[in-house]
């Protein structure tokens, strides 16, 4: 703030220290009026009492202007500031009067183009109207070179006769960061609503590829089972044929055997039970993929249900084949004494999922060959719960964002690869719904480890649903 300036500066408003001008002057003028004595002192006792309110009057000034959240300078023609609140300094880091005299250009980041050239112009176009002010947001610097986004209004004021114009402004950094984390949650709302979507479309789907996968892989069984015995009949003609060449019309049996050698019939004999294998195989794989689309999607209610987490492991694995099978391998150590628990599966099924894929991705950012990429899966029984760790040979968990892990928005992912929300909810949806615990076991350049323990019965206070089938998941 500014103090002890000469009544010739510009008015001390805002600092408080405008002038009582002719006070001392008045007093001794008092002093040598010819009056009677009780007169002239009533008149000094005025004097000193409008001195007084005049001072108080000023302080009071002084701290509302003061306990103001925006700064407010008070700048000259020229552009240089004249006077200015606590606040002000305190945004632009000023010491002392350190603002004083210097140009207002200093605290904008845009100096040939200034944004406040062109909010004076505006301001003095509409200065003689009803609209005193105008308003803007742009980027600003602190006098330690520091940039902040800036809400700043120009109004223009006269003081003693003289233009001169208000900058109140703000520093809105924090409503900005609030308005990115709106955006943020919006889109990862958005990208839910799409998921949630997608999934109550997989149910349907998926029974509408399981139908025609049904019959196929039913027709290339009956195709692989019955060739045996189409085989064994070839097999069996060609015999009769070759045992009764004699008695057949001249060049038959010839003209038949160079007829199975034009039709290759012995690599057909080969290669058709293979080929028939194969087909079975993949449309086995995609009835796999199908049940476990169908399971991974269907709507879980309110209540736990009872669920085989072995049953929920292997279907996630299924369902995120796309995501690692580039990367990696993934070994499944499944213990098959481990009990039912109470869940809500569609969480479950999230959190799982959150952490293979994060585990293919480390195994990728380390830059390991898929061969090298290792990915493993394993439960195994306690005492009262059921302890799940998924392990990678990846890049590992630096030191300094070890704390962060499961923070909202934190993430080491390029933009537009990850929002920093996985984790989080994954923490939450196994420590707040489930009354478990997760952590993990990292080191750099060989990899991570995350467990979840989830209790073998409910400790959020809510009963699973007893009527639900044990195997549901």
């Amino acid at each position: 703030m500014t103090e002890d300036q000469d009544s010739t500066d510009a008015p001390k408003i805002l600092s408080g220290t405008a002038d009582i001008a002719s006070g001392s002057d008045l007093l001794d003028a008092a002093m040598e009026i010819d009056a009677p004595e009780d007169v002239r002192a009533r008149f000094l006792a005025l004097l000193t009492e409008q001195k007084r309110r005049k001072k108080e009057t000023t302080q009071r000034l002084k701290t509302i202007l003061d306990s103001v959240v925006e700064g407010i300078l008070i700048i000259d023609a020229t552009g240089m500031i004249q006077d200015f609140n606590k606040s002000a300094a305190e945004i632009l880091r000023a010491t002392g009067d350190e603002l004083l005299g210097t140009s207002v250009d200093v605290m904008f980041i845009d100096r040939k183009a200034t944004v406040r050239h062109k909010l004076l112009n505006r301001c003095i176009n509409i200065s003689s109207g009803v609209l005193k002010y105008d308003y803007t947001e742009t980027m600003a610097q602190r006098l330690d070179g520091d940039s902040f986004p800036m809400e700043i209004i120009v109004s223009p004021a006269n003081f003693a006769s003289e233009m001169s114009y208000l900058y109140i402004f703000r520093d809105i950094t924090r409503r900005k960061n609030a308005e990115v984390a709106q955006k943020k949650l919006e889109e990862d709302l958005r990208e839910a609503l799409k998921l949630e979507a997608i999934g109550h479309l997989a149910g349907g789907i998926a029974h509408e590829i399981n139908t025609p996968s049904q019959y196929i892989r039913d027709n290339l069984k009956f195709l692989n089972d019955s060739y045996g015995a189409l085989s064994r009949m070839l097999g069996l003609a060609l015999q009769t044929l070759w045992k009764n060449r004699a008695n057949l019309p001249p060049n038959t049996f010839e003209d038949f055997a160079r007829q199975m050698r034009d039709s290759d019939l012995e690599f057909l004999l080969e290669e058709i039970p293979h080929a028939t294998q194969q087909s079975l195989d993949g449309i086995n794989q995609v009835a796999r993929i199908v049940l476990s689309m169908k399971e991974f999607s269907h709507p879980g209610g309110t209540e736990k249900t009872t669920t085989d987490i072995n049953r929920v492991l292997s279907n996630v694995i299924v369902i995120s084949r796309n995501e690692w099978k580039h990367n990696a391998d993934i070994t499944e150590e499944l213990d098959p004494e481990i009990p039912h628990i109470p869940c809500h599966i569609n969480e479950v099924n999230q959190v799982f999922l959150n952490l293979i894929v994060n585990a293919a991705q480390a195994i990728q950012a380390a830059g390991r060959k898929p061969e090298e990429g290792h990915i493993t899966v394993k439960t195994t029984s306690l005492d009262d719960s059921i302890l799940i760790s998924i392990s990678d040979n990846g890049t590992g968990i630096a030191k300094e964002n070890r704390s962060k892990v499961f923070n909202p928005f934190f993430t080491t992912k390029e933009v537009g690869k990850g929002t920093g929300q996985g984790l989080s909810i994954t923490h939450d949806i196994v420590t707040v719904r489930h009354g478990g615990r997760i952590w993990f076991e990292t080191e750099m350049g060989k990899g991570t480890t995350f467990r979840v323990l989830l209790p073998a019965e409910d400790r959020t206070g809510k009963k699973p649903d007893e009527k639900s089938e044990k195997t549901k998941t």
